[in-house]
């Protein structure tokens, strides 16, 4: 039996989709969707602490208009970004406290809510909100209602980050569960019925990272190392990427190649590229250490990374030479994306005075600094990935 890794994987349900519709069914409209399968390894959630904390379908506020513009700044003297172009981009899905914007279409959560993740799929965008008390994971369905998937109250199952599938229609996410079998557990869960399709206890206190063609990507907190993983839900443990390095060096994830089973995995000096799992790095990269956040383009061809002062590089893998982009300094980067095969969606905020903004960087080009029509600063402003 494996050490690290207990408890056995929940295959995807085959019952017809029928019964799964008619048990997710609930006062005519959705609602939070009892699981279709044997007892979970993961302890069930207990009910809500607050009345309507986790309801299970509440409609959001009616699409709003554009919204003001943003207020001043607060702070003193000019953003380190007052010198960057403007650009107007209504097409930037994003959420902003109780703001979200998907879809061209403007929304707020109820009053103290709060988004603070946000990924695509197929029927509407999947949020982690904090709602009185709470950790909601919920998607916003395009008829206009919140579909709450899971309840996380309190200390209790908190989540690991979250990851939707390539086609939209599943979400994974990594949990503290507490149980005798394993301190840790991942889930996989449908997303238009909210029956767990995937379930299984760890002793390793994974988080969830992202989830490619090749499967989910796992990340390992609090560990020496934090080497990645690799798991496709139904089909047994995770897989380890790479090898620990021999010469007691600690190497952590940097990206997946979004169509290939390919990883960056970076070190203190160095970024290596693993192109088979389960093998050491085939090719390193080390004219200068990259850390996250970082993405990998759609190409393939190009990721970029936080670089080795607060700024961006641009690593191509081809050729090993890297490039810097045009964010100014003294800014803290949060989010990177890819917009398209040469531009970059970077999330950034100011170091003190709680001031963000929303950058399209162009490779080879100064960056632009977008007008998104968010009210009020934007430092806790999170991009749809």
């Amino acid at each position: 039996m494996d050490d690290d890794l207990i408890g056995e994987d929940r295959p995807p349900s085959r019952r017809p989709v029928a019964v799964a519709l008619a048990l997710a069914v609930v006062a005519g409209g959705f609602g939070l969707t009892q699981r279709l399968t044997a007892a979970d390894p993961i302890p069930p959630r207990p009910p809500p602490v607050e009345s309507g904390a986790a309801t299970p379908s509440r409609p959001l506020t009616a699409p709003s208009a554009p919204a003001a513009a943003a207020a001043p700044a607060p702070g003193s003297g000019p953003a380190p970004w007052a010198g960057l172009a403007r650009h107007r981009d209504a097409g930037v899905d994003f959420a902003l406290h109780r703001l979200v914007r998907a879809d061209g279409r403007s929304y707020r959560l109820g009053r103290g809510d709060q988004a603070l993740d946000m990924h695509d799929a197929a029927a509407g965008p999947v949020l982690l909100v904090q709602s009185r008390g709470s950790t909601l994971l919920e998607q916003l369905r395009r008829d206009g209602s919140r579909f709450v998937l899971e309840t996380f109250q309190g200390d209790f199952r908190l989540p690991q980050g979250i990851a939707v599938d390539p086609a939209g229609e599943r979400v994974a996410y990594a949990v503290t569960t507490g149980t005798s079998r394993g301190p840790f557990g991942l889930v996989v869960q449908d997303l238009r019925t909210g029956a767990v399709l995937a379930s299984r206890t760890t002793r390793r206190p994974y988080g969830v990272r992202d989830w490619l063609p090749s499967g989910v990507v796992l990340t390992v907190a609090a560990e020496s190392g934090g080497l990645p993983f690799r798991w496709r839900p139904g089909s047994g443990a995770p897989d380890q990427v790479t090898p620990a390095p021999g010469d007691g060096k600690r190497l952590f994830l940097l990206a997946g190649a979004p169509r290939r089973e390919e990883w960056l995995v970076t070190g203190p000096r160095c970024t290596g590229l693993v192109r088979a799992l389960g093998r050491r790095p085939a090719r390193w990269y080390c004219q200068v250490p990259l850390a996250e956040p970082a993405a990998w383009s759609p190409s393939g061809q190009l990721v970029v990374a936080r670089g080795d002062r607060p700024v961006l590089r641009v690593l191509d893998l081809r050729s090993g030479r890297t490039s810097r982009l045009g964010i100014p300094p003294r800014v803290f980067v949060s989010q990177v994306t890819w917009r398209s095969a040469d531009t970059v969606l970077v999330s950034l905020r100011t170091l003190s005075g709680g001031r963000g903004a929303v950058l399209s960087c162009r490779l080879e080009q100064p960056c632009r600094r977008l007008e998104l029509g968010a009210p009020g600063p934007a430092a806790d402003l999170v991009l749809s990935l």
